[in-house]
């Protein structure tokens, strides 16, 4: 007994771990293929969830979005019927997916895809049959699906679990043919063909062929969430093959890198996370070539208490060599910038790594009318913000080397130790001051030297300071402070909308951080102003005002177009 009761949990032992490390990868992941650009998925049950909890039901949001008669009352009938008749599963998460087929080299087709539940197979073609556009249409069936052909480029299909609709675009280039030393222009392919066998694909193939059997795709799963996305390098790996010159290890470098992000309405927030797993190869450079966190103290006097925008990054430079010498290519590069009287390395080493970007007081450029004491009246322009770049030198004898070439092609002036912008880049409103310690690009002078001097304190959120800590890049707007600089003037049909927006939004928040030793982490966040309720709610109300400004400043235009060319001008008039 006792022998029948160790066997017996010893096999539920073994169950569980089974499950515990078995693939997350929803069902419908089987019908994604591998090679795919990229693959997006949202969550309509937890969306809808999110907002009863909120108090908003589906009816008052589609009466929300429906507020006008006539073109409304018809658009909310036909919407209502998809929801309600069309045996449609909306419990099923709902996918995008893209991918690439043909020749890289001659055609390329560019395959789009939606893809969501069916609860009932018989009642969805039904509805399909109904709609005036398809009922001249036959369907057609297959071994595991069925199919409506809308036309060559496009067509629906769908089994007893899922519907897929289709689209494909196709691009002709043209290619060198080096034996008949000629351009040859490849006949387009057959849209028809080409589209019946790609999604024959989507039926058909084997797990193994699908994303269903990539790791990365169902660990991301595991995070609830309202919406993700997933890309992956491999679509480059055609490009690579038709590339005439073929680098070594570059396919190493391009193969089997993933990018899994998901996307979440929380309170007062909406929170989005980006995972990178990188394969060996590149995991290799990475670790090796481990960087810094981004330094704050360039940041620090910046002379604003109205910043709009920072962006800061920071690595190891020695990881473009790091890269060349991987792929086996440095000697080559080497050699090909032999003429210019640079290595690679002095590029790389010019700086060291550290990078900021802050960006204040924007808003719509003016001129403002003055008067002089001597009465002379003169027109004063308010620019559209200033800006400040900082990027500290690395090596200086590197850095020098490169300078004092530009100067030689007229980019910069040098007076001593010190580079300034040249007649090009002063044309354009630059002013440059780099020494053997700083490359600074600034809007104007004025805002550099007070920058300089040190005595200004940036205006920046303790919270947002916090964030930006031990990252190694990092982006940061004010969404609401930028709406309100650029409102002021505004009269426009979508007025209300960016009313809306302004009083919505408080600001975002990206950054990333270093290698972790498998994999890449980020995270991008956008914060509201009402903290108490979900973001999901909130934005409602936005998108609502939004719809009502688009179709009230299409019924505009529409009243202008008929005001301007009567029922009874020809058609061809009113349509040129």
């Amino acid at each position: 007994m006792q022998a029948n009761l160790r066997s017996f949990l010893s096999v539920l032992i073994m169950a569980a771990l089974f499950t515990a490390c078995s693939n997350h990868a929803p069902k419908e992941a089987k019908y994604i293929p591998k090679d795919i650009t990229a693959v997006l998925a949202v969550d309509p049950k937890s969306l809808h969830d999110k907002l009863e909890k909120s108090g908003i039901n589906m009816d008052t949001l589609i009466n929300r979005l429906f507020k006008r008669g006539g073109v409304d009352s018809n658009d909310k009938a036909k919407f209502n019927e998809i929801s309600d008749a069309a045996g449609i599963n909306w419990n099923d998460k709902i996918y995008f997916f893209s991918l690439q087929a043909g020749e890289e080299q001659q055609a390329n087709s560019t395959v789009l895809n939606l893809m969501g539940g069916i609860s009932n197979a018989t009642k969805f073609e039904a509805f399909l049959k109904k709609q005036p556009a398809l009922q001249k249409k036959s369907v057609q069936k297959e071994k595991n699906y069925s199919f409506i052909l809308i036309n060559n480029e496009s067509m629906i299909s769908w089994n007893e679990g899922n519907v897929i609709g289709s689209l494909i675009h196709s691009t002709v280039k043209p290619y060198y043919d080096s034996i008949a030393m000629k351009f040859i222009v490849p006949e387009k392919a057959n849209m028809e063909k080409e589209l019946k066998a790609e999604v024959n694909k989507y039926f058909t193939q084997k797990e193994s062929e699908s994303l269903a059997s990539v790791e990365a795709f169902g660990n991301m799963f595991k995070t609830k969430s309202d919406g993700y996305a997933f890309s992956s390098t491999n679509r480059y790996l055609s490009i690579l093959g038709a590339m005439p010159l073929q680098l070594p290890k570059l396919e190493e470098l391009v193969k089997d890198n993933y990018i899994a992000s998901t996307l979440s309405f929380e309170e007062g927030k909406i929170v989005a996370t980006a995972t990178t797993y990188t394969n060996p190869f590149v995991s290799s450079i990475l670790k090796k070539y481990a960087g810094p966190t981004v330094n704050l103290s360039l940041i620090e006097n910046y002379p604003s208490e109205n910043i709009n925008l920072i962006m800061m990054a920071s690595f190891n430079p020695e990881i473009f060599g790091g890269v060349l010498k991987q792929l086996e290519v440095e000697g080559l590069v080497n050699n090909f910038m032999e003429k210019t009287g640079f290595t690679s390395q002095d590029l790389y080493k010019t700086l060291k790594g550290d990078i900021a970007v802050v960006v204040s007081d924007l808003g719509l450029p003016s001129k403002d009318l003055k008067v002089k004491n001597d009465s002379t009246v003169i027109f004063e322009r308010k620019p559209l913000g200033k800006m400040i770049l900082n990027a500290p030198v690395g090596d200086p004898v590197a850095f020098a080397k490169i300078m004092n070439k530009a100067v030689e092609m007229g980019y910069f002036s040098k007076n001593g130790n010190t580079y300034h912008a040249g007649k090009l880049l002063s044309f354009f409103g630059m002013y440059v001051n780099a020494n053997d310690k700083n490359l600074i690009i600034a809007s104007d002078s004025l805002t550099y030297a007070q920058y300089i001097s040190n005595k200004s304190k940036a205006v920046i959120s303790n919270d947002a300071l916090n964030m930006f800590r031990g990252k190694s890049t990092i982006a940061y707007f004010d969404i609401a402070n930028t709406i309100k600089g650029f409102l002021g003037g505004n009269d426009g049909d979508y007025k209300k909308s960016l009313l809306s927006a302004k009083e919505t939004f408080k600001d975002m928040i990206m950054s990333s951080e270093n290698f972790d030793g498998s994999t890449l982490k980020g995270k991008f966040e956008i914060r509201l102003n009402n903290e108490k309720q979900n973001s999901l709610a909130t934005l409602t109300s936005l998108f609502t005002d939004i719809a009502v400004d688009m179709r009230m400043a299409s019924k505009k235009e529409a009243e202008l177009d008929d005001r301007m060319f009567p029922s009874g001008v020809p058609a061809i008039i009113r349509t040129n």
